[in-house]
């Protein structure tokens, strides 16, 4: 399976997401979607952030999945 990571900004000043974007895919990291604060790229967290390098306001952090709740749960009596 393709490892997926998120790269992410968390400061207000951070570096702009064009030069992030251009630094990263000077390393070889494909960007499979964007957005202007953060960046889906296809790869391992470790090797993500070595080419992401020290970029000021930058984070990496691994794609997460969170279920959705079951629906389809009823209530077996109601509150006494």
């Amino acid at each position: 399976m393709n490892t997926r990571t998120i790269v992410h900004a968390h400061e207000p000043d951070a570096e702009p997401a064009d030069a992030i974007a251009g630094r990263l895919r000077g390393q070889g990291v494909q960007i499979l979607s964007s957005g202007p604060y953060q960046f889906l790229v296809s790869g391992k967290k470790d090797e993500v952030a070595q080419a992401l390098g020290e970029a000021k306001g930058w984070a990496v952090s691994e794609e997460s999945f969170v279920p959705p709740p079951n629906t389809r749960v009823s209530v077996k009596r109601p509150p006494q």
